[in-house]
């Protein structure tokens, strides 16, 4: 979490922003979160885990771990996408054989 608000300050992003890709994206143009906001914003546990498991990594150990988060990430994005250009070649098939 620590490192969250480091990288948002130095961005000149919103946390929330930063954390969520909702909210304003620019600092002056988002209003200081009560203390609890941090409760609703969705996987915030889990963010907070993130940041203390980096907090407690060398620079070197942090990159990699973002890396590998990262890739994993688009790994699971790319199979998605796979498995719905399937699904829609898989109705084309249906489709074309309904009208043959």
């Amino acid at each position: 979490m620590e490192r969250l608000i480091r990288i948002a300050d130095a961005a000149g992003v919103s946390l929330e922003w930063l954390a969520t890709g909702r909210g304003p994206m620019r600092r002056e143009a988002a209003k200081p979160a009560p203390d609890n906001a941090f409760d609703e914003v969705p996987y915030a546990r889990r963010l907070e885990k993130i940041g203390l498991l980096l907090a407690g990594m060398s620079e070197q150990e942090a990159a990699a771990f973002l890396d590998e988060m990262f890739a994993r990430a688009q790994s699971a994005a790319e199979a998605a996408e796979l498995r719905r250009a399937l699904l829609e070649m898989r109705a084309e098939l249906d489709r074309l054989k309904k009208t043959a």
